[in-house]
């Protein structure tokens, strides 16, 4: 999620490449994000989890606590008495503030917020076949479309990433409860999306990206760890954004070890962030091929969560919001609006609650929905005066409980 959070004193450019460690393996990813919920040791994420082999598991947790994802928090001995384990919990979770995430070339934002958009609804989809999406009375899942000025956009959005950052407060003084009161947790799933609606046409920005639909050797995390932990890699998707251009075009404006630009290039074209779309020769080529590029956007299609839900689940009555919204979301994604604005919000958290922590999830994300009405209605008045032209926007906000046995992707 793209939020307007400070992150110290770190440089965007330095955060990107210690990002890049987190993604650099799928596992990384796993064990932040498991570990950020609650403290756990290698050799007991590996029975919970897998990930290979005990020692694959520990390397990479040395690796995360070498950069300062994961703090160290105590020992105890291992079960059985075979040797002693040692515990960590996560500092931070692996995001993007805004920030940084505008740092993140065009289409390297199309592909990884179709690769969350993804998660999201496989989450939705476990929840309804589980039947846990409407289990509770109180459960909140809102599609709201505004027409807003610029100020409420600001508005609107400072309100969905402050409730994002409130519920993982939220979790945490829900754990210090149940330490108390021995309450057992109950898992929840929380959603704060808003971002600018579909409207016509392709945006600029889109229409200047090549389609793929092929498939890689590697998971998307991976794919994305290559291009983030490299500032050349940045500047050459960039630059593909905005044009056609060739490792010799690259060379003569950037400057820099022609070789490394066009192994580069090729690695890029390799993980699916370039595709080749021309070839020329002859003039002061001498006869020796050129080969042009541009960056590429993701082929939004149907997956899996959508097509094979049963007809049971089709009948919750969360069901028309959850279409609704995918749909919404695909045609976003298709035009380019979907990331057109850096601030957009786009995030889902599991969350280990207690019935207060609950009760204290649905009513801070009830207030934030009301805020988002009251604030239509404000910027409404404030373009009748001033004559701004509206920006059109979607809102989805959810709090509803997930299976138990229910594991966020990496």
């Amino acid at each position: 999620m793209a939020l307007n959070m400070w992150i110290g004193t770190r440089t965007r450019a330095a955060y990107l490449r210690r990002l890049s460690v987190v993604h650099a393996v799928e596992l990384r990813l796993k064990i932040v994000t498991e570990l950020f919920m609650r403290e756990m040791s290698p050799s007991g994420f590996y029975r919970e989890f897998g990930g290979g082999s005990p020692s694959r598991v520990a390397k990479n947790f040395k690796r995360l606590e070498e950069h300062g994802w994961l703090r160290y928090i105590r020992s105890e001995p291992a079960p059985g008495g075979r040797g002693i384990e040692d515990f960590y919990r996560a500092t931070e979770l692996a995001i993007f503030d805004t920030e940084t995430w505008a740092l993140v070339p065009y289409s390297v934002k199309l592909g990884y917020s179709w690769n969350l958009l993804r998660q999201l609804v496989e989450q939705f989809a476990v929840a309804m076949r589980a039947k846990s999406l409407d289990s509770r009375p109180d459960r909140l899942f809102s599609l709201t479309q505004l027409h807003v000025d610029q100020q409420g956009w600001d508005r609107v959005q400072e309100k969905v990433a402050s409730l994002f950052a409130w519920l993982l407060e939220e979790r945490e003084d829900a754990k210090l409860r149940m330490f108390h009161t021995g309450e057992a947790p109950m898992l929840a799933t929380a959603v704060q999306i808003a971002f600018e609606t579909a409207a016509g046409g392709e945006t600029e920005a889109m229409a200047r990206l090549a389609r793929h639909n092929e498939e890689w050797g590697m998971s998307f995390t991976e794919r994305l760890a290559k291009v983030i932990a490299d500032e050349l890699c940045l500047l050459i998707v960039g630059e593909a954004n905005l044009r056609e251009i060739s490792p010799t075009e690259f060379h003569s404006e950037f400057g820099g070890s022609i070789h490394q630009v066009h192994r580069r290039f090729k690695t890029l074209e390799r993980l699916g962030w370039l595709k080749k779309v021309d070839m020329k020769t002859g003039g002061k080529r001498r006869g020796a091929r050129e080969y042009f590029y541009r960056a590429t956007a993701p082929a939004i299609v149907d997956g899996p969560a959508w097509a094979e839900l049963p007809d049971s689940a089709k009948t919750a009555r969360s069901w028309a919001t959850f279409v609704k919204l995918s749909d919404e979301i695909k045609a976003a994604m298709r035009t380019g609006t979907m990331d057109f604005r850096d601030d957009r919000a786009l995030a889902w958290s599991l969350l280990q609650l207690d019935e207060q922590g609950w009760s204290n999830a649905v009513a801070k994300t009830n207030a934030a929905l009301a805020f988002v009405y009251e604030e239509q209605e404000r910027a409404a008045e404030r373009m009748a005066e001033s004559g701004e032209e509206p920006i059109s926007m979607t809102v989805a906000l959810a709090v509803f409980e997930s299976p138990k046995d229910t594991k966020k992707q990496p």
